[in-house]
């Protein structure tokens, strides 16, 4: 009964496991602006393309994190909101680019570019940023976080982040003492 038991719960864990890790999610393909890149003057809008179909739930929005004034001084923003509207490129057949349009005439600075991805497919979701410039150059020390500043991650409803790799771990070590229980040593009574 009680071997049962291990290998049954083993068995579930290690399932819950591997349908996490091996679930389809909306990966970053590409981008414009590029990751890391610095352009002449800000775009109208941002598109980001992703390996997937999205879901209208995804999200994208465009944040300044510092702005250059008339004299080309850095003024540090603190994250304000530059985009106007966000949604799934209409010009894209395949659904999977998420367009931000900016205001008018943003100004030159640094930008960062937000997104919560969700696939059609399993709703499975991932979220990222990156940075780009506008009329300035992108300081060494945010071109070191990830590639070019590009930072993806999946969206885990737990604190762990390797959650679904301990759970394989864990129910496979379940299923080798459940498979092996008859052969542990047995404590006898003692009276």
């Amino acid at each position: 009964m009680v071997r049962t038991f291990l290998i049954g719960l083993g068995l579930i864990m290690s399932l819950f496991g591997l349908n996490d890790i091996f679930t389809t999610r909306a990966c970053f393909v590409s981008s414009n602006p590029q990751p890391g890149k610095s352009i002449y003057a800000p775009p109208t809008a941002v598109t980001v393309t992703f390996s997937e179909e999205l879901t209208p739930q995804s999200t994208i929005s465009v944040v300044s994190t510092v702005r250059l004034n008339s004299s080309g001084e850095p003024i540090y923003s603190g994250g304000e909101k530059v985009s106007t509207s966000s949604a799934i490129d209409i010009y894209d057949p395949k659904h999977r680019t998420l367009k931000a349009i900016l205001m008018l005439e943003p100004p030159s600075g640094l930008y960062r570019v937000d997104w919560t991805a969700i696939a059609a497919k399993n709703e499975a979701g991932r979220f990222g940023s990156y940075y780009y410039a506008a009329g300035m150059a992108i300081p060494d020390h945010i071109l070191r976080e990830g590639k070019n500043s590009l930072r993806e991650e999946d969206i885990n409803y737990f604190d762990e982040i390797n959650l679904p790799e301990s759970a394989v771990f864990a129910g496979l070590i379940l299923v080798l003492i459940g498979v092996f229980w008859n052969y542990l040593p047995k404590r006898s009574p003692k009276y």
